[in-house]
């Protein structure tokens, strides 16, 4: 019975398979006729590209503006934009020269126009732009490194520096599509050091090298492993939500979940809440950074410290008050696209990856202890969740 049941079964899905037909994705309408071109054209140079502005036929069934242009390859790279706007911009070139851009009127029937030749002459590209504004300086334990991006284009900025073989290798890469900017590249001795930048865009341009030799300022980074949790009068417990103090300084930036933070909890009194930590040694401090609970949660939201203070002392007054203590950094956490908590832009999670850095001021006195004190985090307390923190300095 049960041979008789698959026979049957099969012999229905072996009718079925031969009267299928290849369905093909065409256009709902097919009319055959090619809609007039695009007319009145002006051109609006950008940087490595162009805005290209025109009148639009009167056609009922005019679907979109085709603009196409060759590359050295003899490879094409096309635009499209629809017909309620009456504009095109074109993207991607990779210097100043003039180049010829074909225009076409498609329609709903994929109908395309007679071609519009078009020359543009783009102004200089993203990556070179950004390249040419580039300021680099030594910093603590590499180089610092500040850009300008006019057009907000996405680039990558390469940091290259010999590795252990001398061979240039890529030490850093720093995404961004913002307009102006700055980021570190560090963990190098202080001795003479070559670096290759280089930019590139997303249409894969390459800018040329620019090189330089600088000497990284001296620093060290604070072994953790030395560090201890220090409990005095007014500080704030760390243990809410399965967090603890020591998880700040394990090496490891996690999303939610147990251990993975030292969270001070969510009832607020309004009063900035503080916790304090023995780095156990002292030093002068150069730099700090501070990592939020790794995930969209978290950056630039909830508890996350949004305005704190860095504190230090070599001999903490036992009874908990702010005697003999010296602020060492006021901190302000600036979210790059400025959007309301709860969204995120990508630049938003890469600098929320990448988390609060700051130099610290170097006439300031060598510390031991370190206090770390929430004004305001980004629900608008004064609680604080915080991954990890590392700190900098020079402990000779």
């Amino acid at each position: 019975m049960r041979v008789k049941q698959l026979i049957i079964v099969l012999s229905f899905l072996s009718f079925f398979i031969s009267n299928c037909k290849e369905d093909r994705l065409e256009p709902i309408e097919k009319d055959g006729t090619a809609p007039a071109p695009v007319t009145n054209v002006t051109v609006e140079s950008i940087g490595g590209g162009a805005r290209i502005s025109y009148s639009l036929p009167k056609e009922d069934d005019l679907l979109y503006v085709l603009a196409t242009y060759k590359l050295d390859n003899n490879k094409s790279r096309e635009f499209k934009s629809s017909f309620y706007t009456n504009n095109v911009v074109v993207e991607g070139f990779s210097d100043t020269e003039m180049h010829d851009v074909e225009l076409y009127c498609v329609d709903k029937s994929g109908n395309r126009s007679s071609a519009v030749h078009v020359n543009v002459q783009p102004l200089t590209p993203p990556v070179i732009e950004s390249l040419e504004s580039l300021v680099v300086v030594p910093d603590f334990g590499g180089i610092n490194i500040r850009f300008k991006n006019s057009s907000k284009a996405d680039l990558a900025i390469h940091v290259v520096t010999p590795d252990s073989t001398g061979k240039m290798a890529i030490a850093n890469t720093f995404y961004t599509a913002r307009d102006s900017g700055f980021f570190s590249v560090r963990g190098f001795k202080s001795e003479p050091r070559k670096f290759g930048i280089y930019i590139v865009d997303k249409w894969s341009n390459f800018s040329p090298t620019k090189e330089i030799e600088l000497t990284p300022i001296y620093e060290i980074m604070m072994d953790k492993s030395k560090f201890r949790e220090v409990v005095l009068p007014g500080d704030s417990p760390t243990n809410s939500f399965d967090g603890a103090m020591r998880n700040i300084w394990d090496g490891k930036v996690l999303p939610d979940g147990p251990n993975c933070a030292a969270h001070t909890g969510i009832a607020s009194t309004g009063v900035p809440k503080y916790f304090t930590f023995d780095m156990g040694a002292a030093a002068q401090l150069s730099r700090f950074s501070l990592q939020a609970v790794a995930d969209d949660k978290h950056w630039f939201n909830d508890v996350t410290p949004k305005r704190y203070e860095i504190w230090g002392a070599l001999s903490p007054d036992p009874g908990g008050s702010f005697t003999g203590w010296t602020k060492l950094l006021t901190i302000t956490s600036v979210k790059p696209s400025g959007l309301p908590t709860g969204i995120l832009t990508e630049d938003d999670r890469v600098a929320g990856r990448i988390g609060d850095e700051a130099n610290v001021p170097l006439d300031l006195p060598k510390v031991r202890y370190i206090r770390i004190r929430c004004l305001e985090n980004w629900s608008g307390n004064t609680n604080m969740a915080i991954s990890e923190v590392t700190f900098w300095g020079n402990d000779k």
